[in-house]
Parts: C-alpha cells; structure tokens; sequence
C-alpha cells in the first residue's frame, strides 16, 4: 500500500516492546488502523505527543499487507485541558471508547470523526457539564450508527410526548420515550428530560449554546441505551456513575 496521508484521532495506546507504541486511530477515510509508532516513549521522540490519547492531526502512515506505522504527525489539537479535569477526563475516554466499539477498520465515517472532534472541544475548552456534552454525543451516536432514537412520540402507542400527563420513562433496550400509559419497568425521567432530548434531536451540540441540562436518572438511561444498542460494555462508564 505504501505512504499514506490521513488525518486521524489517536482512540487507544497500549505500551509495546521497549520503547514503541501500539495505536488506534480514526481516521474519517480509513476508518479504524492500528498503526505501530516506533520508539514513540522516548523523551526526545518526535512522535511522543502524537501517540498519546486524545491527539488528532495529520498522520503519515506506512501501510503493508498487515502493519502500518507511523512515520510522522502534523499535531492539529491535543485538547490537553483534559488532562486538567479528572470528571472531564473521564468523559472524554467515553467518547473515545464509544468510537473504538463502532468504527470499523477501512470504514469512511467523516460525520462521526467530525462529531467527536466538536464533542472533546466542547469537553476541554468549553463550559458545558460534562455529562451533557456526553448525552448529547450517544444520541449524535446512536443516530450514526442506524439506532435513532424516538423522543416525539410514544414508541409503545404513538401519542406526541407531552400530550398524556403522568411523566415518562425510557426503553433502553428500544432507544426511546414511554409515555405514561404505557411506561413500565424503565427507568423513569422527567417532562425537561424528554424536552432536553428533543432538543438535542433538532440541534446536536448546538443545544449546548442554550444551557442544556440533563438529570441523572436520564444521563444514566443514555448509558444504559448505549450498552444495550451498540451491544457492548464499556469499562470507561465506571467512572461517569
């Protein structure tokens, strides 16, 4: 395959050999490539920010049959802030888990990489809850990925949310709103959740620009929706409950 230009986000890093790095990036072209950065751990190594978390820019990779490498990064952002906010931190290694479940390696998904990038900037430098920036990226997430979910109208009945009285619930396992006449086991939210998220429907992180605020009982369904959509289990969550 040869030299490869691309720009790409680092998802994952894992220590290998003495001095070297194993990488997971996104790229919005490639998808998701594991790529060797060589002696990446050394102090004075020209690829030691380019192969930490978070880091986004313009990588140039070495593609074989079966490895690719890295052999050099134009660093675009490393939202260090992050690092400053162990809550901030957190969430932001929940983005990227996410993102590492779902893309696929030699998948374009230019949306997707785009999203996460505005989702982490929101996260390092913006003056949003953390929780809401996260809300906000698994339903951008799940919409992505073919799993909208339904926050109108009763999945169950079809009435418009807010036209039957007695609060609302959320099916996780269904990716959308119970009206009061037919929430069952759920998990319950209140009448601003159900507002908040249609909001978010409409606008994605534009919401942000208007104060949104989530509850925890709804924060903690979105995660639940993730797990049960996407089918998978994510160790970062631990630290957002």
């Amino acid at each position: 395959m040869g030299q490869i230009k691309t720009n790409a986000i680092v998802l994952s890093r894992a220590d290998y050999r003495e001095n070297d790095r194993m990488l997971t990036l996104f790229s919005p072209t490639l998808g998701r490539v594991d790529a060797l950065a060589r002696r990446a751990k050394s102090q004075k190594s020209p690829l030691l920010a380019a192969s930490e978390l978070f880091c986004s820019g313009e990588y140039v990779l070495y593609a074989t049959r079966d490895r690719a490498t890295v052999e050099s990064c134009h660093i675009t952002d490393t939202f260090f802030p992050l690092r400053e906010s162990y809550e901030r931190f957190s969430h932001g290694i929940y983005l990227l888990e996410l993102c590492r479940h779902v893309v696929q390696p030699g998948e374009e998904n230019e949306r997707l990489f785009l999203f996460l990038l505005r989702s982490l900037a929101h996260l390092a430098y913006g003056t949003s809850e953390p929780k809401s920036v996260t809300a906000i990226f698994i339903m951008g997430l799940l919409s992505l990925t073919g799993y909208r979910p339904r926050v109108t109208r009763c999945i169950s009945c079809g009435e418009p949310i807010g036209t039957v009285p007695g609060g609302y619930a959320i099916s996780t396992a269904e990716a959308g709103i119970l009206c009061a006449n037919c929430k069952r086991a759920e998990p319950s939210i209140e009448e601003r959740d159900a507002e908040a998220m249609q909001r978010i429907m409409r606008l994605g992180l534009k919401t942000l620009d208007e104060g949104l605020e989530i509850s925890d009982s709804a924060f903690h369904a979105l995660l639940a929706m993730a797990r049960e959509r996407l089918d998978g289990t994510f160790q970062s969550e631990k630290a957002l409950i």
